[in-house]
């Protein structure tokens, strides 16, 4: 089986997560606030540990230079979720000064720029994952575990804040397919523009690697640790050891 063939397939498989993860938040009320903070721990420990002791590394024996590119990826993420979403919350309550409103959960445009950063987020995951397998099989496979221990807790995310923004149960449903795609869609992206210079490859590596930094430091981890659970420590513990464990795992099928 080709090597682009394998990314593509691993692509898809992240994408049926996000799509598991919307339609938790969709169609099950049950889903306790401890077991998805619990979660949230397990894939923030896990990306982590995929940043720090394999991603930076790797982005840095390319050269020091593409550090760069790590903080630019963290910052697009950043922009995006943040001072995107505030934009739109500001102008919302402009439009609607004056007028008698319902309650609302949270404003429509807030949920659409939340779609929009984790789009974002998805397609340099696709990236991360084609540009892994340009890089190594081994390297491949190790961003596609990193990247498929959050997307269940991404389709739920991105459901749940769907919901929340007035959203039917379909459209919420639908922006959690619609990250899975985005995913595959950066990962044929790579494989469509050909093989990469090893400058672009130190450039969308360290792009991708910025993304992992600020979905678990600045999403996963800080969510976890707002719920109730007691666990969250150790799931986030969790997380890192099955990041060991699926490290070696890879080295060994590598060698």
């Amino acid at each position: 089986m080709s090597l682009w063939l394998v990314a593509v397939l691993l692509s898809l498989v992240t994408a049926v997560a996000n799509i598991v993860g919307g339609s938790m938040a969709v169609f099950q009320r049950s889903l306790s606030r401890s077991m998805m903070g619990n979660f949230m721990g397990l894939g923030g420990g896990f990306i982590l540990a995929a940043a720090i002791f394999e991603l930076i590394p790797e982005v840095l024996a390319m050269g020091t230079d593409y550090a760069v590119y790590i903080v630019l990826g963290f910052l697009i993420i950043f922009v995006s979720e943040h001072l995107l979403e505030q934009y739109l919350e500001r102008r919302n309550q402009l439009n609607q000064s004056g007028h008698e409103q319902a309650e609302v959960i949270l404003h429509p445009g807030v949920g659409l720029a939340t779609i929009l950063g984790l789009n974002i987020h998805d397609f340099f995951d696709g990236i991360a994952i084609g540009v892994g397998f340009l890089t190594s099989p081994s390297l491949g496979v190790l961003m596609f575990l990193a990247v498929i221990t959050h997307e269940i807790t991404a389709g739920f995310s991105i459901a749940a804040v769907s919901r929340a923004a007035g959203f039917s149960r379909g459209l919420a449903l639908a922006s959690a397919v619609a990250i899975g795609l985005i995913t595959v869609v950066g990962t044929v992206f790579v494989f469509v523009v050909g093989e990469l210079s090893p400058t672009m490859t130190g450039i969308m590596l360290g792009l991708a690697t910025g993304t992992f930094l600020h979905v678990g430091a600045s999403d996963l981890l800080p969510a976890a640790g707002r719920s109730p659970s007691r666990l969250v420590v150790f799931f986030v513990l969790l997380g890192i050891a099955l990041f060991y464990v699926s490290q070696r795992l890879v080295d060994l099928a590598a060698g």
